[in-house]
């Protein structure tokens, strides 16, 4: 469940607003959900940048706020936590990527 919530915080807190008429889209599947957010990956930060931990506050507003609520404990730990949560368990790693405008994440079923 942890894992769950750290996809919809991500992709509540690192979309990009500015696409307008775009929505944020969870697609479950048999073996699989789908996080699908508005928005490639901004400034210099690229998928193995975030298997690391390298994140960009695109929100600056929302991450305080998240951080105020404790969804946030700090910027940067969310993939990981993902990536290690999800090996731990047996299943495949996690899928993340660009596609169009939307930057995705593929959890898969343990």
């Amino acid at each position: 469940m942890l894992v769950i919530r750290e996809a919809v915080v991500n992709s509540l807190v690192h979309r990009n607003y500015s696409i307008s008429g775009s929505k944020i889209r969870v697609l479950m599947y048999d073996d699989r959900i789908e996080f699908r957010s508005p928005g490639r990956l901004p400034n210099t930060v690229t998928i193995e940048k975030m298997k690391i931990g390298v994140s960009y506050a695109r929100n600056p507003f929302l991450v305080k706020y998240m951080e105020n609520m404790i969804y946030i404990d700090q910027l940067g730990r969310g993939i990981p936590m993902i990536l290690k949560k999800m090996k731990e368990a047996g299943a495949k790693e996690p899928l993340l990527m660009e596609q169009g405008e939307e930057f995705v994440l593929i959890i898969y079923k343990a």
